[in-house]
């Protein structure tokens, strides 16, 4: 699969190469090269999901008044968000869209696209508790996609466009966020934006010059000759103003009804704006009560500390190396400091924290049985922090294993057991997805 897909990654670039060099040999003005940049945005496996920077270089070749191809080379990441973040995706792309204009060409001219692509792509897990699976990570992958969309192509003059396009990616696997689950494949959503510059005179089929030029020229000798009985000098004068009051009255027509449409996509554009700054709004606010939440715990390790005796005082010192393993992600390490702690202080606070934590590493090294029997024992303790977390950790566990009804369960669970943990969100978001 893999060896097809770079075939058809060589076949597109060889194609484009082979098809830019004889349209330009026959008319300059019908090829155009351009570069673009904006975001992408991924529909996959992580329920929510942010925005990523792309740009891509562009060479576009002109077919017809009303059709071209384009082939684009870009390259762009994709992500869960500025807060969450737990995984990031770069990609490289190679596209070829069919672009079908709407209408006559003009000073502005709306089209439809669709296409074909190649990505290549490698995975990073940001946290360790993302969706994906380690053994996905740092590696690179190849993809294909099938494109659709539209977009706006609005000529500054005969040889520049500013040309603006939404499009979405339907990848043919299910990998971009490290997850291979689910009843869907991944994509993409892209919204791009950027200038197109054409060899020659640009992609217009007409001009309004050339509508001048193209009026039946005055018959200048009869002016001094005797007039015909069928025509006279005064009725060639007349059918030429006729021609430039014509022209006069659609060139208004043309630029009014183009006004509209570009008044259109820019209250479009508009709404989108208002729609990406409400976005980033609530991203504040959760990193502001996400911050708050880091200080209230921050305070409350203080007290405790200050509170425990020499042993106690050890306690906090091995735990923090376990965390420290734990996030480097030797695992194996992290779990046999953390059972050391509980056997040594069973009685401690933080001895349900480190068999929670062991869960979790069991989880990151991919053994779910282990990590389920895990999340299990913190309900062992009569006290915890970490009961909540545990119920939602079970949930993603028996998810992971095939097991949906009792994963349900658990989701459900944190939602009726614990109304004002944190995670209550995210365990509506879970039931969600597996419906």
């Amino acid at each position: 699969m893999m060896n097809r897909l770079r075939i058809l990654v060589f076949g597109l670039l060889l194609f484009s190469g082979t098809l830019g060099a004889q349209i330009y040999s026959e008319n300059p003005s019908k090829m155009g090269i351009g570069f673009n940049v904006g975001f992408q945005k991924p529909y996959c496996d992580v329920p929510h999901t942010g925005a990523g920077l792309a740009a891509e270089a562009m060479a576009r070749f002109i077919l017809s008044p009303r059709f071209n191809l384009s082939v684009s080379l870009g390259y762009g990441l994709l992500n869960d968000g500025f807060v969450e973040k737990t995984f990031q995706t770069n990609l490289l792309a190679a596209d070829l869209k069919a672009n079908i204009n709407l209408f006559k060409p003009g000073q502005i001219n709306p089209y439809i696209l669709l296409g074909i692509g190649v990505v290549n792509f490698e995975y990073t897990r940001e946290k360790p508790y993302a969706i994906g699976s380690p053994a996905n990570e740092g590696k690179r992958f190849f993809d294909g996609s099938f494109i659709y969309g539209g977009g706006l192509e609005y000529m500054i003059n005969r040889k520049t466009a500013l040309n603006i396009f939404t499009d979405y990616r339907f990848s043919t696997g299910d990998a971009l966020d490290g997850a291979e689950s689910g009843d869907y494949k991944d994509g993409y959503l892209n919204t791009r934006m950027g200038l197109t510059f054409y060899m020659g005179d640009g992609p217009a089929d007409r001009k309004p010059d050339e509508d001048l030029l193209a009026l039946e020229p005055l018959d200048l000798t009869q002016l001094d000759d005797e007039p015909s009985d069928t025509q006279k000098p005064q009725d060639n004068l007349q059918i030429f103003e006729t021609k430039i009051d014509n022209l006069e009255r659609e060139e208004t027509n043309f630029t009014m009804e183009h006004y509209v449409r570009l008044k259109s996509r820019v209250d479009e554009l508009n709404r989108q704006i208002e729609n990406k700054n409400s976005e980033l709004q609530d991203l504040r606010s959760n990193l502001v009560l996400k911050n708050n939440r880091i200080a209230q715990l921050e305070s409350n390790v203080s007290t405790v500390s200050s509170a425990v005796t020499a042993t106690s005082g050890e306690f906090s010192a091995d735990y923090e190396q376990a965390l420290r393993l734990f996030y480097s992600r030797d695992y194996a390490q992290a779990i046999q400091v953390w059972d050391q702690l509980k056997e040594r202080l069973p009685n401690h606070k933080l001895s349900s924290n480190s068999q929670y934590w062991i869960g979790e590493a069991y989880f990151g090294m991919g053994q779910y049985e282990n990590a389920a029997q895990a999340f299990q024992n913190v309900f062992n303790y009569e006290f915890s922090y970490k009961k909540d977390d545990a119920t939602l950790m079970l949930g993603r566990t028996y998810l992971k294993l095939g097991d949906t009804a009792r994963a349900r369960s658990y989701f459900q669970g944190v939602i009726d057991d614990y109304p004002q943990s944190e995670y209550v969100e995210k365990a509506r978001e879970w039931l969600q997805r597996i419906g």
